[in-house]
Formats: C-alpha cells, structure tokens, sequence
C-alpha cells in the first residue's frame, strides 16, 4: 500500500485537514494519507476538528506528531 505523507510546521491544522480529506477519496486499499510536523503543536487546533466536523470528519482525537526521518522514509 502506498502512503502519502501531509507535513506542515505544527500538525494541528493544514496537514491534519490535508490527511483527513485524502483519506475520504483515496481507495484505503491502494493508499492511505498521514500527516506529521517539524515542531508538532499539543493538540489539533478547535476551529479545525470544527470545519472537519462538518464534513463529517472526527479530527478530535488525532495528536499531532513529529515529522521523523523513519516516519517519512515509509511514505
């Protein structure tokens, strides 16, 4: 399986959105998305598991992450 990696400086927002709606269009057989950050924040920010609410999308429980070397290198 393929896996696509969304990386953004903190993980709390854009990559996290990024991963989330790949992951809504992408065939979970062929490919999965994951997200991570170079200084990951504590927690994905409110307005975000807001807006991924909407299109129903529970962001609420995913902790941003660090962008390691062994993590990207398994994209």
């Amino acid at each position: 399986m393929n896996r696509v990696l969304f990386a953004c400086v903190h993980n709390a927002g854009r990559s996290q959105m990024a991963a989330a709606l790949f992951n809504l269009v992408v065939d979970p057989a062929k490919a999965e998305g994951i997200s991570a950050g170079t200084a990951p924040g504590e927690r994905v920010h409110p307005e975000v598991v807001e807006a991924m609410n909407e299109l129903g999308v529970d962001l609420a429980h995913e902790k941003p992450r660090f962008l390691s070397s062994e993590l990207a290198s398994t994209a």
